[in-house]
């Protein structure tokens, strides 16, 4: 059944991809038409200055066809700017509805993770000392098994060499990953477990080994822009480079 409150609008059909591409290449096309124009002129400087830029006069030509090429590029900027306002605008209204019903979910999925988070990582404590506790206790029997069988050469040596096998697999349960020791699984499917995730901070910086320490690039830029010009440890040098205006 219909709903007869839904919005007549029709966004796929506002932007076919036909019309829209039309409309896209009238709205460019005296913009095409100059920047070809500036393509043919900048065919022939490139053989003009083929070898080079020689005087003044030529530099100052290439300087007024440079600045020719950014106002070209300006317009056309100008141009994409006012005809894509109204669709950005609708963009914005689109994801900024979603965004409102997807910060609820963010929030909640996050509480929901932390929650779980909070009890595997308890599981996984309980688990590995249990593990410890009967790895513990299997090495303590294997011991008592193998003095035993020492003691009295009718008794079968067999059962300790299993006693301690059986410890060994008790040693590596209690020293098994997080991930092998967390697995739980929902009644419809999903699966969780606690995934290694070492992290860091810094307790004492000048103790950092110096490979693992970075220079600040932005620190070094304002120093230069504030006229300093020897750094230890760095080569700084003016690669100049023309402006047009």
């Amino acid at each position: 059944m219909a709903d007869s409150n839904a919005p007549s609008i029709d966004i796929s059909a506002a932007l076919d991809p036909a019309s829209l591409s039309y409309y896209i290449e009238w709205s460019y096309s005296e913009h095409a038409a100059a920047i070809a124009a500036l393509m043919e002129r900048f065919i022939k400087f490139c053989d003009v200055t083929a070898n080079g830029i020689n005087d003044d006069y030529v530099c100052g030509a290439a300087a007024d066809f440079s600045h020719d090429l950014k106002q070209a590029a300006n317009a056309l900027d100008e141009t994409r700017t006012r005809i894509k306002k109204p669709v950005l605008h609708a963009q914005r209204m689109i994801d900024g509805a979603a965004k409102q019903l997807t910060d609820r979910v963010t929030a909640a999925t996050t509480e929901v993770q932390q929650r779980v988070t909070t009890y595997l990582r308890m599981k996984e404590k309980e688990a590995r000392e249990a593990a410890e506790r009967e790895a513990q206790r299997l090495q303590a029997e294997a011991e008592r098994m193998a003095q035993a069988a020492l003691a009295d050469p009718t008794l079968s040596a067999e059962a300790a060499v299993d006693a301690f096998d059986a410890a060994d697999k008790a040693t590596e349960l209690a020293n098994a990953r997080a991930l092998e020791l967390t697995r739980t699984r929902g009644t419809q499917g999903a699966l969780t477990a606690l995934k290694d995730n070492w992290t860091f901070e810094i307790v004492s910086l000048s103790a950092v080994p110096s490979h693992f320490l970075q220079v600040n690039d932005a620190a070094v830029r304002l120093a230069i822009k504030q006229g300093q010009r020897e750094i230890p440890g760095l080569r700084i040098w003016n690669d100049a480079k023309a402006y047009v205006r």
